[in-house]
Formats: structure tokens, sequence, C-alpha cells
């Protein structure tokens, strides 16, 4: 399976702390299943201010680190991005981390915050669409008004933008709505990938293969499996 979502690379965010963490986070994503994992470090203004230079440096050594620990598991660099105006700044300055390039455009992951939409979302999606960036709209069955209004998050897939939801979703470790949302989502065939968005070893653990179960339940393993394999390769794959 391919991991797009992910806060492995250490140091960097709210994700792993230390780098015998991240190993050993790698080491559960090769046990259940990953072989590709995507480390996608969160770049939010005021908070973590990371940018493409310094974390494909981190990511450098890091893969390094990961060859000499012998864990067999593919790597790749990507980023989730806040939306917030100054976006329009990172791509001025090409500093966003991308995971591939789909339909012509470079994919990343684009955080809404957990409540509510920011005025004009739609515009800045719009001018990120035609600057050859496509949003990976992340973890929608989360964001209230999302669920309120979906209608919302309709403006945003008619745009071309994948959903990725979460696998913790889907146990019901972020809550009855959250599962409820995540599996509508699914059944209603507007999901393009199920991701872990883990960050440690307990509470935010790598087990996308729990939501993977959850799925199958659901909507079968044959199309389970174009949310975790074949989709997701066409989102990290670069022309």
């Amino acid at each position: 399976m391919i991991d797009i979502h992910s806060h492995i690379l250490p140091g960097v965010d709210d994700g792993a702390r230390t780098l015998d963490e991240a190993l050993d986070m790698l080491r559960m994503s090769v046990d259940t299943g990953v072989t590709v994992q995507v480390l996608t470090p969160h770049i939010h203004f005021g908070r973590f201010e990371n940018q493409r230079a310094d974390l494909q440096q981190r990511f450098t050594i890091f893969q390094e680190q990961v060859d000499e620990a012998n864990i067999k598991i593919g790597l790749q660099l990507g980023s989730e991005v806040r939306i917030s105006s100054e976006i329009m700044q990172l791509v001025a300055q090409d500093a966003i981390p991308t995971l591939g390039v789909y339909n012509g455009k470079k994919t990343f992951l684009l955080e809404f915050p957990r409540i509510e939409v920011p005025v004009g979302y739609e515009n800045l999606v719009k001018w990120l669409i035609n600057k050859n960036y496509l949003p990976i709209i992340v973890h929608p069955e989360r964001n209230q008004t999302f669920v309120r209004k979906p209608q919302k998050l309709e403006v945003l897939t008619n745009m071309g933008c994948p959903l990725q939801i979460t696998a913790s979703s889907l146990t019901g470790q972020f809550g009855e709505e959250a599962q409820q949302n995540a599996e509508q989502l699914l059944q209603q065939g507007a999901v393009s990938a199920i991701a872990s968005d883990c960050h440690n070893l307990k509470g935010r653990k790598p087990n996308l293969n729990e939501g993977v179960a959850a799925a199958q339940a659901l909507i079968g393993a044959s199309l389970v499996s174009r949310l975790t394999m074949d989709i997701p390769e066409q989102l990290v794959t670069y022309a």
C-alpha cells in the first residue's frame, strides 16, 4: 500500500519527535503493509513554518538513516499545507514540497481548520489550480463546515480536487460523526485515497491496515485497493 499522509520526518512538526520514534513508526508502517510512505510535514504559518529547501535536506539525511537501519520501505517527501493567503507566497518561492504530478498539476495535501473554512477558500484553490498546483483535500470528514454544508466540499471536488480520508476516522477513533462522514464519502465514491495521517506510536500510530479493513467491509477489497494503491500511485508519481 501507499500511505500518502504521515508525520514521520522527525523534529519538524507535531509528529515524530526523535529519530528513534520515527524509525519505529516506519517499522510499524512496514508491518501494516505499507510499501511506500510519503512524509508530509505540516506547513502552517505561525506554527510550523517549514519550507521545501530545509525539508528536502532533512529528508535526505533521514533517508540515509533509514537505509542504515535496514528498514525496507520506499520514502517520498511531500507536505501538508494549512490553507491561508500565505500559500501564494510559497508558490511564488517554489517552497512547497509536492508529492508528484497528476493530470499535469503538482500535488500537495491541503488542510482546512477543524471547524470553519476561510472566506474566499474557493478562489484560492482556483488560483492554485491555475498555477498548476492540485490540492488534495485531507480529512474533510473531520471538518465541521464540510459536514454541515457538503456543498462547500463539492465546490472543491467539482474543481477536480481529490479527497483523502483518515484510516482512524473509519475505525471510530475520531468519534461517531467523523466515522459516519468518512463512510458516507466512501459509499458516494467521492474518496481518492485512504491514509494514516500518523503522528506517533500510540494515539496516532501508523494504522492504514485498520482503516483498510473497515473500508473493505463497506465497499469491498477491489475498490479499497484503488484507494490505497492505484490512485495514490498516480498522485505521488512525477511525470
